[in-house]
């Protein structure tokens, strides 16, 4: 499509699908405006449908869903001028429909990766999203990830407020670049070792970054308090049974993660299976499914979400692992599912493949569903919300053993 509408008309044979459309109401992909409305309502209308998932906007309808017409002749030239008023411009169709005897303007907006749009205003950019079916100006919070989301900001590189070096768990970075880097930072004092840690991203000037943080933080939750990772063991299916026993990881990643899997371990049990006559030992869940699955979680979570942090959650037949933050604007489930890869947080992930639990070739989703099948357990489950990244394994015993 054109950065502008582009116009077609169209008498339709069959008003039905129009007609389902006003009957179903607004939503958040539709909103119903008659041609009266201002240029501003227009353009905070098509801005916040292009910032959420794309959607359509008609124009001859009230309130109330009823066709009314339309009343202006200048509609497409009016259009034409708001999108070109975006940053970028926004891409539209329009195609003109006839129902009860009315003529209405459907503009159409698809869902790409070219967001976060802005309006140019006289005085400044105004960035809208869509709520439900309430179109309004994004938050500081929001427009961050927003621009996360596009790929055009690193939110782990930044510099978090009221942080230092001192808040650093200095003998933990000492050990992790001795053995991983091969960098002695002992060796090294004052201003000398603080440019080295701002060249390792750990420091942005004075301040901590949040992978700083993250990675080595003495108390990473007092600053981010979205960091950490839940994890809870329930007896039935369903977080209505009893707790059987849970723990919170909210130290430095790089000394919490290897306690993690020593604790999912504890509840990943291993059984002898006679398969053609010979015994076979497989375990409820193969390790490199859950450490794959963890590690994206860690990875690839949204961390300007500010609500809740990573659970992992063991039922009777599954285990669940749900980070904040759905997938960025260029991928979806069949993507990552073919090995496509985005890395929303690539300085975290240069630290995992140092600290040796990813590879650069970013095969994790497939590696998942690779181990699970050899190791005989239902497919995976991945399922991709606005706030949520979700992986569900199931079971060794829920599935087949004939494999």
């Amino acid at each position: 499509m054109q950065a502008c509408p582009e116009k077609q008309t169209q008498e339709f044979a069959m008003p039905e699908r129009m007609e389902r459309i006003l009957e179903k109401g607004e939503s958040a992909t539709a909103e119903f405006k008659q041609d009266s409305v201002r240029n501003e309502h227009l353009a905070k209308e098509l801005g916040a449908l292009a910032n959420f998932r794309g959607g359509m906007l008609i124009l001859g309808v009230n309130d109330k869903g009823k066709p009314v017409g339309l009343t202006r002749d200048d509609n497409e030239e009016r259009l034409q001028n708001i999108c070109y008023n975006f940053e970028p411009p926004l891409q539209t169709a329009i195609t003109h429909e006839r129902i009860r005897g009315k003529t209405l303007l459907r503009v159409e907006i698809r869902d790409n990766n070219e967001k976060p749009y802005a309006y140019k205003s006289q005085t400044r950019n105004i960035y809208y999203i869509r709520s439900g079916t309430v179109s309004r100006e994004a938050t500081r919070a929001e427009l961050r990830r927003m621009f996360q989301q596009s790929a055009e900001l690193h939110y782990e590189a930044l510099p978090l407020n009221n942080t230092s070096a001192e808040t650093l768990n200095y003998p933990l970075m000492v050990s992790f670049f001795q053995e991983y880097r091969f960098i002695r930072l002992e060796d090294y004092f004052g201003e000398e070792q603080q440019i080295i840690l701002n060249n390792l991203s750990i420091l942005h000037e004075e301040m901590t970054t949040f992978a700083g943080q993250l990675l080595f933080g003495r108390n990473p939750r007092k600053h981010i308090p979205a960091a950490g990772i839940r994890v809870a063991v329930y007896k039935g299916d369903n977080k209505a049974s009893q707790v059987l026993d849970h723990h919170f990881f909210e130290g430095p990643l790089t000394e919490d993660t290897p306690l993690l899997f020593k604790y999912l371990s504890l509840f990943n049990a291993a059984k002898f299976d006679n398969i053609q006559d010979a015994r076979k030992e497989a375990k409820d869940y193969p390790d490199e499914a859950i450490r794959e699955a963890v590690i994206n979680a860690i990875c690839h979570r949204d961390y300007t979400m500010k609500g809740s942090g990573i659970m992992i959650d063991l039922f009777s037949n599954r285990m669940e692992i749900t980070s904040p933050g759905g997938l960025p604007n260029t991928q979806n489930i069949s993507k990552i599912k073919m090995g496509m890869v985005y890395q929303r947080n690539p300085l975290l992930v240069q630290y995992f493949y140092d600290f040796r639990y990813v590879e650069r070739l970013g095969r994790g989703i497939l590696k998942i569903m690779q181990t699970m099948n050899e190791n005989g357990n239902p497919e995976p489950e991945f399922s991709d919300g606005t706030t949520y990244f979700k992986v569900v394994l199931g079971k060794r015993d829920a599935a087949s053993l004939s494999k």
